[in-house]
């Protein structure tokens, strides 16, 4: 059985209040239901309310339960790539779709979609496809509107109870309680009560209003925030007469607080709109013009009010806003009519942190740019879509200089999408199309799609020809060898990576030069051909001079491999050690389970096949993050070492240490790599009781097996004495399903009765 995860929820910093029968009802739908749609408007509480419900259901689901944000996400294209990214899979096809469905396939796992309704026909089409091609995945969409495809159960959420007479409601203990969060010395008293249970019906139960309200008890009484809404509502009536009278409530609540702020202050909440997932303080100060008015103060009282939330990311103070607020704001930017000039210092700000990259990969600036990056990956996103729509050429160099990044961080298939989308803006005949098409087909290389690749190396060895520029040619050898592996020609592929490396050096082209290095070595390894110590110790050279961590963790790794296979383990074993604490460095490296695969087969080496297992395992629970190139290596050349260590300890042994290290959680996995802490001791067996001779039933003549994994998770709960009822509300399927699943594991038992089942559960240690 899969080991029971709980997803990517993240932690709520503040309480979930009420929604008791919105609560039940979900659990009660999700058991009769592929899909179920929260659906409501803007400032409802439909993503706190998804995020409750998947908490509540976890245990039924032991593939775990995965939030998507969608929020940030404008582009229909992404919706996939996001899914994709939110399980952490491995980014290795350009078509991603087909790989999100295999891996799904037999996964029982909850899949929440939060914000779906900007993207509403990319997201009906992909959970229609999931659907389709899953027997086990559920659905869980919030929504403006409804999804609309077949079998969808949609839920509204309404808004929180209001007090009525005798019972204070959701709404008013949501009020009370944040209003003390944002006013210590506010208390709740019985003079005040009827006040405040008024404010609570005035805004109708609606937790984002209800919110913003609360935040104004910092500066406002009461009675007097209670007259300033008579006011607000009254702004209402020039609203659109065909919008539902809580959409006008949430605009109207949104509406007072900017009316409350200063000009700079507004103008300023304006200008923050055009940002994605949050910005710090020097892209604010980049991007908005206040004229005379002061940034810092207008960002701080906007920070006062609760307009702007303030969080760190490590050292780095980050803002962001609600999404409800931060689209009011967009709205007044555009009848302002200087959101195009906003927006083209947004994308001028983060082409120049993309532009970095020229010099940034290869030294000792990578850690700090590639953590930028993945910081400010929805902030690029967007500088990109309004690029490709207002400069072209200069996006098409963006795209181009951020390859590494796409690479490295797994984020393969969109960095593919984004160059093909460029290449089509772009069709002149320049040097910033040549590098595009280098890029395009190194991604397509790395991502398997050989023809696609093929064929944009071809058109830029002829584009090149035309051009009075010829620097282009080491990346294209490197590619050509990058498609030759593909095609397991490697002793061309060998050749090919030498020229790259010739080309590179003649041109002064580092990162090229670097990354032919690190490729060159992997065929040569594989090839078991002369030279490989030299490339090896070449490219330890080069990042060492160069100060690089990434590429310096990939060299380390080679002159690791080489040092092991040499037969000199001690070696090995100290430069595989190093590698993983360069590649440590980096977020979602796709290079670490190499390095821990590699210290794998240098402690088997050695004869500590435990420790070797153990590690094996964590290189496995990291393999989604690996691309098709690493698999290759290791698949061919640590095939034999994994067989090795298995028949050292034994099936149970091997299974039991690489079930343990699999189950290390990324940091422990890396301190016990590194030999900081040592594996926690597997809990002592009580004895065995003597087994009885299993039956002699259809299914004693293979294993447990004969039974799905759905099915031995019913026969567990039987064995432990659960109604279908009970089994039905755990696994959150229906009665009858449940009723059909213990008939046809009695059936294929050759078993009579739940108790048998219970006894043959036992005898079989399920």
């Amino acid at each position: 059985m899969a080991r029971r995860v709980n997803g990517n929820l993240p932690e709520e910093v503040t309480s979930f209040v009420g929604r008791r029968e919105e609560l039940a009802t979900a659990k009660r739908l999700l058991p009769t239901t592929r899909v179920l749609t929260l659906l409501g408007p803007g400032g409802m509480g439909k993503t706190r309310l998804s995020r409750q419900i998947g908490q509540l259901v976890a245990r039924a689901f032991p593939d775990g339960v995965w939030l998507v944000e969608l929020a940030d996400i404008q582009d229909p294209a992404l919706v996939t790539l996001a899914v994709t990214e939110a399980l952490n899979l491995r980014d290795e096809s350009t078509a991603p779709l087909p790989r999100l469905t295999e891996f799904l396939a037999d996964k029982r796992l909850l899949l929440i979609l939060d914000n779906c309704e900007h993207l509403i026909e990319a997201c009906a089409t992909l959970v229609a496809r999931i659907i389709a091609a899953t027997p086990d995945v559920r659905v869980l969409a919030t929504s403006r509107e409804v999804l609309g495809i077949p079998g969808e159960q949609v839920m509204p959420v309404p808004p929180l109870t209001v007090p009525n007479a005798g019972e204070d409601g959701d709404a008013l203990q949501l009020f009370i309680e944040r209003a003390t969060a944002a006013n210590p010395a506010f208390r709740a008293t019985p003079a005040n009560r009827v006040v405040l249970a008024e404010i609570c019906r005035r805004l109708e139960g609606m937790p984002l209003a209800l919110e913003l309200a609360a935040l104004r008890l910092r500066m406002f009484t009461p009675e007097q925030i209670l007259d300033r809404l008579d006011d607000t509502i009254g702004l209402l009536s020039a609203g659109p007469r065909t919008a539902p009278q809580r959409q006008q409530t949430i605009e109207g609540a949104i509406r007072w607080s900017y009316d409350l702020c200063t000009a700079a202050e507004q103008a300023l909440w304006e200008q923050l709109s055009v940002f994605a997932g949050g910005f710090d303080i020097d892209a604010a100060e980049a991007v908005c013009e206040l004229g005379r008015g002061s940034l810092m103060e207008a960002l701080t009282g906007l920070v006062d009010k609760s307009v702007v939330l303030l969080r760190f990311d490590g050292d780095v103070a980050r803002y962001s806003m609600l999404e409800p607020i931060r689209q009011f704001a967009a709205d007044r930017l555009t009848e302002r009519g200087t959101a195009q000039q906003v927006r083209a210092r947004h994308r001028e700000h983060y082409r120049q942190l993309a532009m970095r990259g020229q010099t940034a990969y290869w030294t000792g600036e990578d850690v700090a740019w590639f953590g930028e990056l993945s910081r400010e990956h929805a902030n690029l996103r967007a500088a990109l879509k309004s690029g490709l729509a207002d400069e072209p050429l200069r996006t098409m160099a963006t795209v181009t200089v951020l390859r590494p990044f796409w690479e490295h961080n797994r984020f393969l298939s969109e960095g593919y999408r984004w160059l093909t989308d460029s290449l089509a803006r772009n069709p002149e005949e320049t040097a910033e199309r040549a590098k595009a098409l280098s890029s395009a087909a190194s991604l397509a290389a790395l991502l398997g799609d050989r023809e696609s690749a093929e064929r944009l190396v071809t058109e830029c060895i002829e584009l090149a020809a035309r051009l009075p520029d010829s620097d282009i040619m080491a990346e294209v050898a490197l590619d050509e060898s990058l498609l030759a592996f593909a095609s397991s020609d490697r002793e061309r592929s060998l050749e090919l990576g030498r020229r790259a490396i010739e080309l590179a050096a003649t041109h002064g082209q580092n990162a090229i030069e670097m990354d032919s290095h690190a490729f060159s070595f992997m065929a040569a390894m594989v090839l078991e051909a002369p030279g490989r110590t030299e490339l090896a110790q070449r490219f330890l050279k080069l990042t060492t001079d160069s100060g690089s961590h990434l590429l310096g963790g990939l060299a380390l790794w080679t002159v690791g491999i080489d040092h092991w296979r040499r037969g000199e383990p001690e070696a090995a074993a100290e430069f595989h050690g190093r590698a993983i604490q360069q590649l440590a460095l980096f977020e979602r490296c796709v290079w670490l389970s190499s390095a821990f695969e590699g210290l794998a087969w240098t402690v088997s080496a050695g004869g500590d096949f435990d420790r070797a297992a153990r590690l094996l395992g964590a290189a496995e629970s990291l393999q989604r993050s690996t691309i098709r190139l690493a698999d290759t290596i290791t698949v061919a050349v640590g095939e034999k070492e994994r067989l090795k260590v298995r028949n050292a300890l034994g099936e149970t042994g091997f299974r039991t240490a690489f079930d343990a290290g699999a189950s290390l959680p990324l940091d422990e996995a890396i301190d016990y790599a590194l030999g900081r802490t040592a594996p926690a001791p597997e809990p002592l067996a009580a004895e065995p009781a003597p087994k009885r001779a299993p039956r002699a039933t259809t299914a004693t003549l293979t294993d447990t097996n004969v039974l799905t994994r759905r099915q031995k998770d019913v026969a567990r709960l039987v064995a432990a004495g659960h109604s279908n009822k009970r089994i039905a509300a755990d696994l959150v399927i229906s009665v009858r399903t449940a009723e059909t699943h213990v008939e046809h594991i009695l059936t294929k038992l050759g078993l009579t009765s739940r108790t048998q089942l219970a006894a043959w559960a036992h005898e079989h240690d399920l």
